[in-house]
């Protein structure tokens, strides 16, 4: 109950800095150039249309994120930064409400919502991190309570759809590894080349993600268990130079153009006594994706393809042998509505024939419209199929329709 009454205070205070800093009405007051205060809301409906177990069943999920940022280089460019410039305090906190049964509903084996996740109040980040500025070479860190992510496994392009596979980096299924909103100890290092790209190395101890994620009252969907997460990638925009990324400044920009190739280890040994095979143990595998843009495609004024894999080089003990998915993204497809985003993707998630015997694969497409009201403010109405439910072969097609609301402070 005491981390409870912190984390509300630490909202309460997050909002407290907004709104002086929103206040203009007293010019005497110097603005606080050290402070970024971000308050997000997520909400997520979807509604069963045809098929599966129950095709009536509905979801509302939504989230609300509050994140702090402590830096004297937040207001400058990168590059008149000087060497504290580089150096940021993240916190972030995310709280989730809503209905999480939609998926067992259906009968699917994966959600239809990327916010699937235990209710009540997550500690998201809480970390030091130095940013690279523009010189040739350069080098990042982040280390405290973080997820995978910040250039590890990050793939701009999911960010445009809803389903968990799609919006989730090559859908990693391995028990414990930390996924946001779920959180580990660890470091990650990146040393960066303008042509050669970066190589990124993340450590993540897995022994205290249920603790951290229990500490403000949430129940995790993760066991406790011991063990640890490696991962080493390189990644490169290929077109830095390009005019065949850029569109008009003014406008909404798509993710830069990205090749991305890494590996992972994880070792777990999850503490407790299940009766089937949950998948612990020694799990590597290997991951590529490549996000390019088409600048002669006949619709839109700028597009993306992207296209996303990854192998389990140990399918015994991973729940997620293989896993392909790809898309296309296509801004300004409207007339008069350049800033919207039209989104297509599809992906296969096959399962461990050792750990799910009866199950063999479960597809994914979904189509959205990105409605950009605002630069605070976007509707996302969107369609999703799901092919062979559960991978079972028992259930047929599933369409779904619902939405997804964005609203930024």
């Amino acid at each position: 109950m005491k981390a409870q009454r912190v984390a509300n205070a630490m909202l309460s205070f997050g909002l407290w800095i907004t709104g002086a800093q929103a206040s203009e009405a007293e010019p005497s007051r110097p603005q606080t150039d050290w402070i970024d205060l971000n308050l997000d809301f997520t909400a997520q409906p979807v509604v069963g249309v045809a098929g599966g177990q129950d095709p009536s069943s509905s979801s509302w999920l939504q989230q609300v994120a509050a994140g702090l940022t402590l830096g004297t280089g937040l207001n400058k460019s990168r590059s008149n930064w000087t060497g504290l410039d580089h150096w940021q305090i993240q916190l972030e906190l995310s709280q989730f409400a809503g209905n999480l049964n939609l998926s067992e509903q259906l009968g699917t084996e994966y959600p239809l919502q990327s916010l699937v996740n235990p209710l009540g109040t997550w500690i998201t980040n809480a970390s030091l991190e130095r940013i690279e500025g523009e010189k040739k070479i350069d080098w990042s860190m982040n280390a405290g309570v973080i997820s995978i992510g910040n250039n590890a496994m990050e793939i701009p392009a999911l960010n445009y759809y809803t389903n968990y596979t799609l919006n989730t980096p090559y859908n990693l299924s391995v028990i414990g590894l930390p996924i946001t909103p779920l959180t580990s100890l660890g470091a990650q290092i990146g040393l960066h080349h303008k042509q050669l790209g970066s190589i990124d190395y993340g450590y993540y101890n897995l022994n205290k993600t249920h603790q951290i994620a229990a500490s403000l009252g949430v129940t995790p969907f993760t066991p406790k268990l011991d063990g640890d997460l490696h991962i080493v990638q390189w990644s490169i925009n290929p077109l830095t130079n390009s005019k065949l990324q850029k569109t008009d400044e003014s406008e909404q920009i798509l993710p830069d153009p990205l090749i991305q190739l890494g590996s992972y280890i994880a070792s777990t040994n999850l503490n407790i006594n299940p009766n089937k095979n949950l998948g612990d143990g020694t799990n590597r595998g290997i991951y590529a994706t490549v996000t390019w843009p088409l600048p002669l495609l006949p619709i839109g004024k700028d597009n993306r393809i992207w296209i996303s894999s990854s192998l389990s080089l140990n399918p015994n003990n991973n729940p997620l042998t293989s896993y392909a998915a790809a898309g296309l993204l296509s801004q300004g497809v409207i007339p008069g509505r350049p800033q919207d985003v039209l989104a297509l993707g599809f992906n296969r998630s096959g399962f461990s024939r050792n750990i799910a015997p009866n199950q063999s694969y479960e597809g994914v497409v979904e189509l959205n419209y990105k409605i950009q009201i605002s630069e605070r403010l976007q509707i996302q109405p969107l369609m999703q199929w799901i092919i062979n439910p559960s991978g079972e072969g028992l259930r047929p097609t599933i369409w779904a329709t619902g939405a997804q609301l964005n609203l930024s402070i």
